[in-house]
């Protein structure tokens, strides 16, 4: 059956994204309206999400008392960044000696050997700041490293970012209180409300179109048409492929992840999770409207943001529905039919609009998760996704999305206030030169641990032994490498060598910085204001919520990204496009 044209996928998938984002949005909005300290209340239509706390509160309760975690002892920032450095050192260092050591662990059915150590550190490093940026194959993990270290790592690095949200919310919602909750406490309500029932609902819709769910076995023996014996490796795909999606992860279990039949079997499954990557980030922007009493300003994040996606959605599928000027033939009187588009690399159940939706959505957010190849798009394709990097990935991930994104917010009120003459304060905070400094730390991590490294990388003989394309599309993988670590994604350009000690060790550093730096900083931020009297809005005050606002708000990342970012894309996927896309 044919597909349908690209602009019905397009505009189909955008619209149950935009349903589902104000679903989940007021679910997630209740899920932590009390440590938010917040008045909000679901509408009455969303009435029985009180019903649930029936299910939840007993299992919360039994953590906290087998894990000591006592809920009503709050935090100021500093103990909260104290939190979560210790919390994520016990998840980097799980996962590190399960690395290293898998090879005499049980459940190795296939007897995969270790990591070596410098992997090791990167794979450790890349899991533990929610990146799953892997510079190994899939298969070479043995089941229970991925059910028991990679899996489980899956879950608690993006409750680490849900945990964040409450205490920056607090900013806002305290009157001059620098108490910001219980990091414990808000990463189990995240665990057990957010991450594990929806995560169960997604990987049963994968087991029932048909995804692999096994710990028993780490093989699958076949019989090919040439006779011969293939062995196929499996493992628990569903359940690792739902988190993988909607916790903003991408580490896959197969080498060639998504777009593996074990890992994502049918146009529907595809769907299911494409749509699991917006809903998971963006529902936290909506949530941010409902906590700081202001639906209207959360919505109007959303559509700013909304915006820029759609718009770099739109590039991508433009660019992998043309043709491919690298498969261009003209000898021996053959010819590549290019009339459905760009299909190298690309599965024909998906085809080039679906897996241009995925890529972009992949590099939209800061989910790793591939069901194409990226190295094998055109030099237009290749140009949305570096660009959606250059905004720090638009919605970013799971919890730290929203703060990263509110550092563009808060600027953007600044500048807006300035511009009209008004005291700069947002959501009745004054803006004063100690949030700001930090909004600007934030704001420069990702280009620092961006173009310095490739700076270097572009004239170390060992990078550029590395690179498997010359010119363009050769600075371009390093480019992508390097933006794919310092925000946080994880997916990869591919075609790059960069499973050596040198992009180990870079990349390594470059996940745990990018990650830890920013929430630092922001915690800082969310400490400050939450100390400071509520400032009463006025007729003077900058609107947060009108359309002038969401386009001042659009202009700034734009300009930002472009400003800092357009001589690295000239010298790849703009090049490469000038020059005919080869």
């Amino acid at each position: 059956m044919a597909s349908p044209p690209p602009i019905v996928e397009y505009a189909v998938f955008f619209v149950l994204a935009a349903i589902l984002i104000f679903v989940v949005g007021e679910y997630l909005a209740w899920v932590y309206r009390d440590q938010a300290n917040s008045d909000h209340r679901p509408p009455s239509y969303f009435s029985w999400f009180e019903r649930l706390d029936t299910i939840f509160t007993p299992i919360e309760n039994g953590i906290y008392r087998l894990s000591g975690i006592n809920p009503r002892r709050e935090m100021t920032w500093k103990g909260y960044v104290k939190s979560v450095l210790v919390f994520n050192a016990f998840i980097w260092v799980l996962l590190f000696v399960v690395l290293m050591f898998q090879d005499i662990l049980p459940m190795n059915y296939v007897g995969v050997g270790g990591e070596s150590w410098d992997l090791a550190f990167h794979t450790a490093s890349s899991f533990t700041s929610n990146t799953n940026q892997q510079h190994y194959s899939g298969e070479n993990l043995s089941v229970f490293t991925h059910t028991f270290g990679i899996g489980i790592a899956m879950f608690l690095t993006p409750a680490t970012g849900l945990a964040l949200m409450p205490a920056f919310a607090r900013a806002f919602t305290n009157k001059e209180d620098p108490r910001l909750g219980n990091f414990y406490e808000n990463v189990v309500k995240g665990l057990v409300r957010f991450l594990l029932p929806i995560s169960f609902i997604i990987a049963v819709i994968l087991m029932a179109e048909g995804s692999v769910q096994t710990i028993l076995s780490g093989k699958l023996t076949a019989e090919t048409f040439t006779m011969g014996i293939q062995n196929i490796r499996i493992g628990p795909h569903a359940g690792i492929e739902a988190i993988k999606m909607f916790g903003t992860n991408g580490g896959g279990i197969n080498a060639a992840n998504a777009s593996t039949a074990f890992e994502n079997p049918t146009p529907f499954s595809n769907l299911v999770l494409t749509l699991a990557m917006p809903v998971s980030t963006f529902c936290a922007i909506y949530a941010w409207g409902a906590w700081v009493g202001n639906r209207s300003h959360g919505v109007a994040i959303v559509a700013a943001f909304f915006v820029i996606y759609m718009a770099l959605t739109g590039v991508a599928v433009v660019g992998e529905t043309g043709a491919n000027a690298g498969m261009q033939v003209t000898e021996s009187g053959l010819t590549v039919d290019h009339s459905v588009g760009n299909m190298e690399s690309k599965e024909t159940r998906f085809g080039p609009t679906t897996s241009a939706i995925w890529g972009l959505t992949t590099t939209s957010t800061t989910n790793g998760g591939v069901n194409s190849m990226h190295n094998s798009w055109t030099a237009l394709g290749g140009f949305s996704l570096l660009f959606a990097f250059a905004t720090n990935n638009v919605s970013n991930g799971v919890g730290t999305g929203l703060l990263n994104i509110l550092m563009f917010v808060i600027l953007t009120a600044f500048i807006g206030a300035l511009m009209i003459g008004r005291r700069p304060q947002y959501l009745g905070k004054k803006l004063e030169w100690q949030e700001m400094r930090y909004v600007f730390v934030t704001i420069l991590v990702l280009p620092i641990l961006v173009l310095i490294p490739q700076a270097h990388a572009v004239v170390y003989q060992g990078a550029i032994d590395s690179m498997n394309n010359p010119g363009f599309r050769g600075f371009s993988e390093v480019l992508y490498e390097f933006f794919s670590a310092s925000a946080n994604n994880g997916s990869g350009f591919e075609g790059l060598g960069d499973g050596t000690m040198y992009f180990n060790l870079v990349d390594g550093f470059q996940v745990l910085l990018a990650r830890y730096v920013p929430i630092t900083a922001q915690l800082a931020i969310a400490g400050y204001l939450a100390n400071k009297k509520v400032s009463p809005e006025s007729k003077g005050s900058l609107d947060t919520d009108t359309p002038a606002f969401v386009g001042l708000l659009i202009g700034v990342i734009i300009i930002v990204s472009a400003l800092v970012f357009l001589p690295a894309l000239v010298f790849g996927p703009i090049g490469e496009l000038l020059s005919g896309g080869i």
